[in-house]
């Protein structure tokens, strides 16, 4: 056999990690912009190596270049047609960090977080910190000179760079810094244009700290130190690829404190802002009144920023509530003097006569301060839907003028807006000049992008006139290169092209953007064309107008859901792949409306893909900043993909559980029989096989009688003579583990209730939802509301066990049956186990004969289950343990990985056990002796069963413990 040369092989390595089906790039086609491009292949790049053959493949094939990091840019300077280079996955190395030179030597793929939680080792930080500070990459922070709220501090990305390493189109790299480059030829070519361009250099560029639009050729100026390495920053991957950089880190504040100044109008917070930098002032983020009204828009929201000031009334001048808030983070060496800095700009504004602030807050505690921030860290999202649902869009989303203007230019800029019959929510960086919007463009008509082309180009002029900036901060991509001739003299674009001529004189790199620039309108991803297979939900969708369009469409693309803060999206923080990312399933059912990547529309097989690792979990819907809601889009696509399909044999054998555990009761002795041969392995292989089970899973067992039956046959309590409740007898815990509904009808009754369980079939439809059987679950759901009747006629409340049925029943059911009045009964009926025992909570907390339960003194780790976290309220169940001396730690990570059916379907057992190992079973493993494992859901109590060697307790368990006896435990 012949041995290819190294570099061959290493070629043809590369080459064999080129991703070019088609669900990878419907994944890729869009960022957090407006724009779509459909690349022919992406490569997750894992060395210098890589990019250097993946550089001669593109040629070779006569395809561009575009980098990419985090993939958070709004502006679309991180998508292409040809090939991309995603460094986010594997190419994201911390190379050595010097706390003595207060520096970081990294690869571009490092996360900005990622980048700071490193340096705080040392009492350091990274400066730039913009909203997506937990999932964008530092390579793609300099590639689009990103800043964030903390730039009036430590500036902008270009501020804090030391040097870069670039490699260019022919596979050579230079190095970049603050005083040239290590190449003679490209430090000669450099100070040429230079100096053919001193006088437009020193009055174009450079004016204010957030003049990021073109190239930063001013800092190539001899006053200016010739830092090359600055001039790159912003070069939006126009230039070369990025391969290493050395960054600055700071010292990280001894302590910080939060003031919150609440303004009149947003105008007065933008005029106050101006006068922020200061000594000892690191924020000054402004945002106003309409974000808060779109926060509270959305579901279970209602209550959000209340404890923002501004919102009490009674203000002087007549002044009701709040128009616009101001976010000021103050330093100092003490808590003492950062929270003195804080009191008296306070004390400065609220004493103003004019304009100055209506109320104010101070906050030094840092969950207090966390729970403000994520208000304004949230906004990209939050904006994309206005308070009456309708849809906002990024482009004219980063303008920025020197701050003394920025009042007068939102006057302007709401005044155009009203001209053109658009609305948005202005957000940003009011102490330095920059201010972000979404705006109510109508991208879908051709007559809809006529209008936003006409207030793009009316927005340039006005922004120009202040001396302004089109974009402040996130590049100009495709959503301003165009317009750059607004604000810049020929000359200056003259220079512009020269500089992209030095590095890439053969237009490899991002074409179509800063030089020689792609329509402002060209290729929108929610433009003309994007419906062409929309299709008729099942679920109501009442919060998108009953579009299942408008629904993907939620997803602008700001990336939470790649972050590894929170519960969403476990599969992406199992696998690091857009794909399994909430964002990139959006991305590709978006393409399989348009319907020409993906001609097959809803029978397609890369979407069936891209949906294939998603859990269900719901944690998108509540975490993703406009409630993306993934679990009914699967629900949704999989209904119409098996229309007339054979399905696979785990949609019937585990979709169709609860009719089957049901009939397996109904047989006498049935259960024990069965659970007899499945100890058996050839018949448990077997069945697995059969029933389409994935073979690592062991199988679950059957109770030898229903939760029915048992409460059938049990001798009607005598004790129990108050008020009635109706027990669900929910699958899982009524044919698979009865344990916990044995407990709970004890703790009932214990507490005084008469205590109803239903006799006939009833069921939730779970898990026809699940997977995607919806008429099926419609028939379930309306078999079981004539069941429940007259029980609802009655009045009697419904107590769920099982999170995740509670969750269906509470808010999935009024969406499958939005016409009858019966599902919306039985939704406001429904009350969790954990809320209705927390309303017995007996005031000082001692034990009477309203409270039977004693103390355990016991600490535990505690699953919350996925639902429950995202849709339902833990609350009332963390009240409930407490008061029983349970000290409840909770798994951070949300899912525990089993997720229902998903779990025990082939190929998913990997992800699942990988999912449980982030935080789960390792807590389970490393707690003290005598500690608890909690569970409410049956698939989390499975989970741990398998993953370690506990056992997990429902709370109603835990409570029939307390009341008996805690040693029993």
């Amino acid at each position: 056999m012949e041995i290819l040369p190294v570099a061959l092989d290493a070629a043809a390595a590369m080459r064999s990690r080129l991703r070019t089906d088609m669900t990878t790039r419907a994944a890729y086609v869009s960022d957090a912009s407006i724009f779509r491009r459909v690349p022919a292949a992406v490569l997750e790049v894992r060395s210098e190596e890589d990019i250097t053959h993946a550089l001669a493949y593109a040629q070779s094939e006569g395809l561009a270049v575009t980098g990419r990091g985090g993939g958070t840019s709004v502006a679309g300077n991180a998508i292409g047609e040809g090939l991309v280079l995603d460094t986010s996955r594997y190419f994201n190395k911390i190379l050595d960090i010097d706390p003595v030179a207060r520096t970081a030597r990294i690869q571009p793929g490092v996360v900005c977080d990622k980048l700071r939680d490193a340096a705080a080792e040392f009492g350091l930080t990274y400066g730039p910190d913009p909203s997506t500070h937990s999932r964008c990459t530092v390579g793609g922070m300099v590639a689009n000179n990103a800043c964030g709220s903390h730039s009036l501090a430590w500036g902008t990305a270009a501020d804090n760079v030391e040097s870069v390493k670039v490699m260019f189109a022919d596979g050579t790299t230079a190095t970049l810094g603050t005083t040239g480059t290590d190449s003679h030829e490209l430090n000669v070519a450099l100070k040429k244009l230079r100096d053919a361009n001193l006088a437009t250099l020193r009055t174009e560029l450079g004016r204010f700290p957030r003049q990021v639009s073109g190239y930063g050729l001013h800092h190539l100026l001899p006053e200016n130190g010739f830092n090359t390495a600055r001039a790159f920053a912003g070069t939006e991957g126009t230039c070369g690829i990025i391969t290493e950089l050395t960054v600055k880190l700071v010292e990280k504040p001894r302590a910080t404190a939060l003031a919150v100044l609440a303004f009149e109008t947003v105008f007065d917070a933008a005029a106050a802002a101006a006068t922020m930098r200061r000594p000892g002032v690191t924020t000054a983020e402004g945002m106003g009144g309409d974000l808060l009204d779109a926060l509270r828009s959305r579901p279970g929201q209602e209550l959000a920023g209340s404890d923002l000031p501004g919102l009490g009334g009674g203000y002087a001048n007549g002044v009701e509530k709040a128009g616009g808030w101001l976010f000021c983070e103050t330093a100092g060496e003490t808590p003492e003097t950062a929270r003195a800095v804080a009191d008296a700009l306070v004390s400065e504004y609220l004493d103003a006569k004019s304009a100055g602030a209506i109320d104010a807050v101070v906050v030094t505690e840092h969950a207090a301060a966390r729970k403000l921030w994520r208000i304004r860290e949230a906004s990209a999202g939050i904006v994309t839907r206005l308070p009456d649902g309708g849809e906002a869009w990024p482009s004219w989303e980063d303008s920025a003028v020197p701050p003394e203007h920025l009042a007068d230019y939102l006057r302007d800029l709401y005044t155009l807006m009203d001209k053109h019959g658009l609305r948005g929510i202005p957000f940003g960086h009011f102490g330095e000049g920059c201010v972000h919007v979404r705006i109510s463009f109508t991208l879908g008509t051709e007559e809809g992008v006529a209008v936003f082309r006409s207030f793009m180009e009316a927005a340039a002029k006005t922004v120009a006139g202040y001396g302004g900036s089109l974009s402040g901060e996130h590049g100009d991509g495709r959503a301003r290169s165009e317009l750059l001739g607004t604000m810049y003299s020929g000359a200056a674009m003259g220079a512009f092209r020269d500089f992209k001529n030095v590095f890439d004189p053969t237009g490899l790199f991002n074409p179509g953007v800063l030089i020689d620039p792609e329509r402002i309108d060209d290729r929108l991803r929610p433009g003309p064309g994007q419906r062409n297979f929309e299709l008729s939900p099942v679920h109501a969708l009442s919060r998108d107008k009953g579009s299942l369009l408008n629904g993907v469409n939620r997803c602008v693309g700001v990336g939470l859901c790649r972050s590894d803060e929170g519960a969403m999206c476990p599969s992406f923080q199992g696998t690091g792949d857009e794909v399994d990312s909430t964002r990139g399933r959006a991305r590709v059912l978006s393409e399989m409306f348009r319907g020409e990547s993906l001609p097959s529309a809803y029978k397609s097989e890369e979407v069936k893909d891209a949906l294939d690792l998603c859990l269900s979990c719901k944690a998108c819907a509540s975490e993703c900043p406009v409630n993306v809601d993934m679990a009914t889009y699967k629900s949704e696509f999989l209904h119409r993909f098996y229309e007339k399909r054979l399905r696979p044999m785990a949609h019937y054998t585990m979709g169709w559980l609860p009719m089957l555990t049901r009939i397996l009761h109904a047989i006498p002795g049935g259960a024990s029989a069965t659970n007899a041969m499945l100890r058996l392995t050839p018949v448990e292989k077997l069945v697995k096989k059969l029933g389409g089970i994935e073979p690592t899973r062991t199988m679950i067992t059957f109770a030898p009688e229903s939760l029915q039956r048992w409460f059938a046959k049990r001798p009607t309590s005598n004790s129990a003579a108050g008020s009635t409740v109706v027990l669900w007898p929910d699958s899982f815990n009524n044919h698979l583990d009865t344990s916990p509904g044995k407990a709970a009808v004890e703790v009932l009754e214990a507490l005084g209730y008469t205590v109803i369980i239903p006799e006939d079939f009833v069921c939730c439809g779970l898990t026809w939802h699940s997977t995607g059987q919806l008429d099926a679950a419609r028939k379930v759901i309306g078999h079981t509301l004539k069941v429940m009747e007259p029980l609802l006629e009655a009045g009697y409340p419904v107590i769920g066990l099982e999170p995740s049925c509670t969750v269906m029943l509470g808010h999935e059911i009024t969406e499958l049956v939005p016409g009858d009045p019966r599902a919306a009964a039985l939704a406001a009926a429904v009350v969790p186990f954990g809320d209705l025992v927390a309303e017995h909570l007996p005031a000082d907390g001692k034990p009477s004969a309203v409270w039977p339960f004693g103390t355990l003194d016991a600490g535990a780790v505690s699953q919350v289950h996925c639902h429950e976290r995202s849709i339902g309220d833990h609350s009332g169940t963390a009240k409930v343990l407490a008061s029983v001396g349970i000290n409840e730690r909770e798994i951070e990570t949300g899912c525990c990985g089993l997720a229902g059916n998903w779990g025990f379907e082939p190929g998913h057992a990997e992800l699942s056990r990988t999912l449980g190992e982030r935080e789960l079973f390792p807590a389970i493993r490393g707690r003290a002796e005598g500690d608890l494992v909690l569970a409410d859901g049956f698939s989390c109590r499975t989970q741990i069963s398998e993953g370690t060697d506990a056992k997990g307790m429902h709370l109603a368990q835990v409570l029939a413990a307390a009341r008996l006896d805690a040693n029993e435990l």
